[in-house]
């Protein structure tokens, strides 16, 4: 069955929330002895007054023999409007906020009703709950498995607990550094594999309100 694109959105704007959970200001953290635990991030995360990154992401597809490779910027205001800007090779423009998924690219307009596909809907559900700091809420959906690798440095995997997301998702693995994360990969139950490597991230970002209609504009 082809996978529509509202749903390739969805995995990845989740996996961009799940950069917001772990990339708050990081001196909270680094103050502590060992490295931080979840809970600590979940807490420090509560807090974040926004965020902007920069990306470089990398796409292996299983029939390809090189990557597919897309730059752009994140951004992300509170309590959970976010958007996910590519920049290169080709623009295009995804933004959550309330209830729908929007999408801008390659001449076209997608609107996507949260709540018209279960798929879609479960991941952006789960985006809220990081974003909430729901770590009850959050291992719902996902198997969580955090692991100290030493001083600061951390791994967090994230499992689908459901059928219907494993039908498209195997894993997402995110390591880093105290509060900041790094890289992210994104497993697809098809063989894809996507590689998201995170630059110049501001987790205290304010937006003014004209910042905050034209980088959340469409």
């Amino acid at each position: 069955m082809r996978r529509r694109p509202s749903l390739v959105l969805a995995l990845t704007l989740l996996g961009a929330s799940t950069l917001s959970l772990l990339a708050w200001d990081a001196a909270p953290v680094v103050a502590q002895q060992g490295a931080p635990t979840l809970d600590q991030l979940l807490r420090g995360f509560q807090t974040m007054p926004g965020l902007s990154a920069r990306f470089t992401e990398e796409k292996q597809i299983a029939l390809l023999s090189r990557p597919v490779r897309s730059e752009g910027v994140l951004y992300f205001a509170p309590p959970g409007r976010l958007m996910r800007r590519v920049t290169a090779p080709t623009a295009s423009a995804a933004l959550i906020e309330g209830d729908t998924l929007t999408f801008v690219g390659d001449g076209r307009r997608e609107q996507i009703p949260l709540g018209s596909n279960e798929v879609v809907g479960g991941f952006v559900s789960s985006f809220r709950h990081v974003l909430a700091g729901d770590r009850a809420a959050l291992e719902r959906t996902f198997a969580l498995r955090f692991e100290a690798l030493g001083g600061q440095r951390w791994r967090l995997r994230l499992t689908p607990r459901t059928d219907a997301l494993r039908r498209f998702l195997t894993e997402m693995e995110l390591v880093g550094a105290g509060a900041v994360v790094e890289t992210m990969i994104m497993r697809e139950a098809s063989g894809d594999v996507t590689t998201t490597t995170f630059s110049e991230v501001n987790a205290a970002r304010r937006f003014t309100a004209a910042e905050a209609r034209d980088l959340f504009r469409l």
